[in-house]
C-alpha cells in the first residue's frame, strides 16, 4: 500500500456525501472504493468502480472525508489531478469525473449508465 501525500484524485463535498450514502446503503461503510482507468481500443478511456475490503501492495490509498478510495499503480498516472463530483439533474444524476489528462470533457456514471463526451 502506498500512502498518498498529494491526492491523485479529489472528491467534491457532493461526491463524498453521495458515496457515503451509497456505501451505507450497500452495508459497506468500511470498504474502499476502487477507481481504475482502462484505455479502450479506439483510444478512449473507461472508468471502473468497485468495492474492496483491503488495499493491495501497489495501491494508492486516498482519503477524502469519510471516503476511502484505492487507485492501482497503472491508473495513478491516468487519474492524476482528476476530480469527482456528483450532480443531480432533471433527466440524469451521477458522478462526473473531470480528468485533465484526457481531452473531450468529463465523464458521468449513474442514472442508467456511464458515458464520456465533449
Amino acid at each position: 500500500m502506498v500512502a498518498e501525500k498529494q491526492a491523485v484524485i479529489d472528491f467534491t463535498d457532493a461526491a463524498s456525501a453521495k458515496l457515503v450514502e451509497v456505501l451505507k446503503e450497500q452495508d459497506a461503510v468500511d470498504s474502499y472504493l476502487r477507481i481504475a482507468v482502462t484505455q479502450t481500443p479506439n483510444g478512449g478511456i473507461e472508468y471502473v468502480f468497485g468495492l474492496e475490503e483491503e488495499a493491495g501492495e501497489s495501491d494508492s490509498v486516498i482519503e477524502s472525508g469519510d471516503v476511502k478510495a484505492l487507485v492501482d499503480a497503472d491508473s495513478t498516472e491516468l487519474l492524476s489531478g482528476s476530480s469527482i463530483d456528483y450532480v443531480e439533474g432533471f433527466e440524469r444524476s451521477g458522478f462526473v469525473i473531470s480528468n485533465p489528462n484526457f481531452q473531450g470533457g468529463g465523464c458521468a456514471c449513474g442514472g442508467g449508465g456511464c458515458g464520456c463526451g465533449g
